[in-house]
């Protein structure tokens, strides 16, 4: 190769690094996020009813996929362990879920709506002592309010509603309150 051809892929590298960053940034202000979440759900169709109180964690991880559009992968349980669950004297619900998050801008926050594909397991200890899961894909769909802190952290707010085809139960809602640290 010659110097000439060095010094002008050199040239274009450094224009490269200096103009992109600056376009992405047109964008979006970040291209990933990671929240913490704790919140509260349960069944609506499981019997005898174990109340929508039941303590909840999640975790999640979104990726900018184009302007106001997110890929979101979200991992979490829910505790049946202080009221029991079905059949069960003790269950944990678990889940993963991905799909994509549309959002739009408000005054103060973003508001945003999602439609997600999960793996759901249910497992405990049955009323006789013996361990049991159950495990199914479903479908969930849930609504996202945003609200900046600055430009790194945000506190996030999340309704969903989550349809399985676990043998238990079907219809589980959660609301989740947390935050989201933007990279």
């Amino acid at each position: 190769m010659h110097r000439t051809h060095i010094w002008i892929a050199s040239g274009a590298l450094a224009l490269s690094c200096l103009v992109l960053p600056g376009s992405m940034g047109a964008q979006e202000l970040h291209n990933y996020a990671i929240g913490v979440f704790g919140g509260i759900g349960g069944s609506f169709d499981v019997e005898p009813d174990a109340g929508l109180d039941n303590e909840a964690l999640q975790l999640s991880f979104s990726m900018v996929t184009s302007s106001r559009t997110l890929f979101v992968a979200r991992v979490g349980e829910l505790d049946f362990t202080s009221e029991g669950f079905a059949l069960f004297s003790e269950a944990d619900l678990t889940y993963l879920t991905l799909g994509g998050e549309y959002r739009s801008r408000r005054s103060f926050y973003d508001s945003g709506l999602y439609f997600a594909l999960g793996g759901y397991r249910l497992e405990g200890i049955t009323s006789a002592g013996l361990e049991d899961e159950d495990t199914a894909l479903g479908l969930a769909i849930g609504s996202t309010a945003d609200f900046p802190i600055n430009r790194w952290l945000s506190i996030q707010a999340e309704l969903s509603g989550h349809f399985t085809d676990l043998d238990d139960a079907q219809f589980f809602g959660m609301l989740h309150i947390g935050a989201s640290v933007k990279f």
